[in-house]
């Protein structure tokens, strides 16, 4: 969560408590993340303190919507680079979203 909120520029608290569309978007970055790096809803959920149904919304759009603005994706990719450092990376590649 630190290295996407570091990479949007955004605060951790606001990221789960704001409808701001930037905040939007770095929660739909980090729950795109945490199921690449196969974490299971109902975890995310119990991580992130949204709701399951919240969770599986993110999930399913998200995907998309980062093919579709170069913004987003470019995001993403920065956020790959840093973990990459810091995580062991699964065979994870966003031009598989």
């Amino acid at each position: 969560m630190e290295t996407v909120c570091r990479v949007c520029l955004t605060d951790p608290v606001m990221m789960f408590s704001s409808n701001k569309e930037i905040y939007v978007d770095a929660r739909g970055m980090l729950i795109v993340i945490l199921v690449e790096y196969k974490f299971s809803e109902s975890l995310i959920s119990d991580l992130t303190g949204l709701t399951q149904q919240a969770v599986n919304r993110l999930k399913n759009i998200y995907p998309d919507r980062i093919k579709r603005h170069y913004l987003l994706f470019h995001t993403l990719q920065q956020i790959h680079v840093e973990l990459s450092t810091t995580l062991p990376q699964d065979n994870c590649d966003t031009r598989d979203l």
